[in-house]
């Protein structure tokens, strides 16, 4: 953060407006495909078959944990898929093999854990970011107008 205060306030005001806007857009798009599979996915459980630990590896950026698979069988026994991967990581080993979970379908191999509102504070969260960027964009906006009414003075030779 150092470094940036050593920027030109314009270039510094943009890098911080285009980091705003790509962390805000990646919380509120991920909570938001959380919420649109709590909102249509057909409800039920993983019984699990296999989970290995998630440390730190490219495909887990957040936590260490287990990544885990299984079949999924809905509540209403309307959807059986018989090989899932349940997306993200789980904190525990789940002590009795299932877990709840959504799937989009028959056809689907990613099951959602069930969160039950889960999506909430990643959306929310991206939303004020995206506030305080557009905020920033406001800066930027008034430097620009800023640096375009000054005079441009050269110097005499």
């Amino acid at each position: 953060m150092f470094l940036l205060r050593l920027l030109p306030p314009l270039p510094r005001e943009i890098s911080l407006a285009l980091v705003g806007l790509v962390f805000g857009l990646f919380l509120t798009v991920h909570g938001a495909r959380q919420a649109y599979a709590e909102a249509t996915g057909v409800p039920g459980t993983v019984t699990v078959t296999d989970c290995v630990p998630a440390t730190g590896g490219p495909g887990d950026l957040w936590q260490d944990g287990w990544a885990c698979e299984g079949s999924f069988a809905a509540t209403d026994r309307t959807v059986d898929v018989s090989d899932v991967t349940v997306d993200g990581v789980v904190d525990t080993r789940p002590a009795d093999g299932t877990l709840p979970a959504l799937v989009d379908g028959p056809g689907d191999h990613t099951a959602t854990r069930d969160g039950s509102g889960s999506w909430k504070i990643p959306t929310l969260t991206g939303v004020v970011v995206l506030g305080f960027t557009a905020w920033r964009l406001r800066t930027v906006r008034t430097l620009l107008r800023g640096r375009r009414a000054a005079p441009a003075t050269e110097p005499a030779h």
